[in-house]
């Protein structure tokens, strides 16, 4: 029974593992916890501002004296300033906006790293293959060279330098092999639950597609993510300065609505009743014998009505010195703006010189893919076999070459797949949804 269940269990993970593909890679960027919070930063302001009627709203009480006497409860509010409400939902406009451009450079950056780290494992397997074929073209130079021993044209030299290339090359190919595995290791923190790699080349597109993309010219504007949130982060800026200024112009503080309970039958007071007595003896003079003292009680006999009270503060603005707070917030939109044009500068050379890098890296691939076309199709060979008659160095020389000028190639490929994803980065185009390959879609 538990080698059915151990036989049902291999079965199902071996349906679910599939191998790793672009589309696997590049949709695995959903479930990365930095593209979540960015989600939930814009979710928190897509609904907009809540309802507010005021600023403030507080219940007051004071009590006079410890014998419970006395009673003051006091509704207080603060108004909402004038205008105030139009400004806060073009606040909420201008953060939400600016939430949005940041959801973009988050996602166009997780996109990109997981292209920049897919291509790397691409080009370093090609790179491995040249590398294992000139080992072996190595090997059989040696062969020959040990063959030639004691003959006139054998040089010990041309030996040494052969078992030389031997141990460089054993590290080139050991290096691709650590490289190989802690690419597929970081592959495997994105998508864990894949038994092969299966980048498919034709993913990427060809030098000319390239050539035809670099030909059309690209404005850098508010479109690129990176420009797009430093401008949304102007914005919001210039919304919370009309924001704030306006609850400057305040003119009602608060407004409170009051009523004082007096608990009269337990409130007494001493009353001095000298001036009766004072016309009842005329000759009671200022002696402090003729004072005379009673204690009363002190009803509240006011109508219920009248025990309710009204208060309203209203500011002065003269001499209120807040205006190093107006200069403060002044300052920021300013360095906002400062951010938002300097980011827009940078952009902008930087756009340029990767389509100059890639134009020249281009055309020195094209001249190490002239070469090996030119071996490929036999002619080189051809002209080193007539030659070198029935010497083997040079026709292995020939391949050797070759060789090297394909793995100049794929090197020169790399840098420039390497600046092209820069470049779509920049653009914004790995934070569009309505597109699989972005590679292929280019900066349209």
């Amino acid at each position: 029974m538990n080698k059915v269940i151990l036989a049902s269990l291999l079965m199902v993970s071996a349906l679910m593992a599939a191998p790793l593909t672009w589309e696997r890679l590049v949709k695995s960027s959903e479930e990365d916890p930095v593209l979540k919070a960015a989600d939930r930063r814009v979710g928190s302001i897509s609904s907009g501002p809540s309802l507010k009627l005021w600023d403030d709203l507080q219940l007051r009480y004071k009590m006079d004296g410890f014998g419970f006497l006395e009673h003051d409860f006091e509704l207080r509010l603060k108004p909402r300033s004038v205008g105030e409400e139009k400004a806060t939902r073009a606040f909420w406009t201008a953060q939400k906006k600016y939430q949005q451009a940041r959801l973009k450079v988050d996602k166009s950056y997780l996109i990109y790293d997981r292209y920049e780290r897919a291509l790397r494992y691409v080009i370093r397997q090609k790179t491995a293959a040249i590398n294992e074929g000139l080992y072996q073209v190595n090997q059989d130079r040696i062969l020959v060279l040990h063959s030639k021993a004691g003959s006139e044209t054998f040089d010990a030299l041309d030996l040494m330098g052969a078992l030389e290339k031997t141990a460089a090359l054993k590290a080139e190919l050991i290096s691709d092999s650590m490289a190989l595995r802690d690419t597929e290791m970081k592959l495997r923190s994105w998508v864990a639950d894949f038994d092969s790699i299966a980048l498919d080349t034709t993913w990427l597109p060809t030098m000319d597609e390239l050539n035809a993309v670099l030909k059309e010219t690209t404005t850098v504007d508010s479109t690129f993510p990176a420009i797009a949130m430093t401008k949304g982060k102007w914005e919001v800026n210039e919304q919370r300065l009309v924001q704030e200024n306006t609850g400057d112009r305040d003119i009602i503080s608060h407004i409170g609505l009051g009523y004082k309970h007096v608990v009269a039958k337990k409130k007494y007071k001493w009353l001095n009743i000298y001036d009766d007595y004072e016309r009842v003896n005329p000759d009671c003079g200022e002696d402090s014998a003729c004072e005379k003292w009673l204690l009363v009680r002190s009803d509240d006999d006011r109508r219920s009505i009248d025990k309710f009270y009204l208060n309203v503060a209203i500011n002065i603005p003269f001499f209120s010195n807040n205006n190093d707070d107006v200069m403060r917030r002044q300052i920021s939109v300013l360095d906002a703006e400062s951010d938002y044009l300097e980011e827009q500068r940078n952009l902008s050379q930087k756009v340029a010189r990767l389509y100059e890098e890639i134009g020249a890296l281009i055309a020195q691939w094209k001249v190490q893919k002239d070469f090996v076309a030119q071996v490929d199709a036999g002619s080189i060979f051809q002209e080193f076999a007539a030659a070198a008659g029935s010497d083997p160095l040079l026709l292995l020389r020939a391949k050797e070459s070759a060789l090297e000028s394909t793995l100049k190639a794929i090197k020169l490929e790399f840098d420039i797949f390497q600046r092209y994803l820069v470049l779509l980065d920049y653009a914004g185009v790995f934070a569009r949804d309505d597109i699989s390959n972005h590679l292929k879609a280019g900066l349209k």
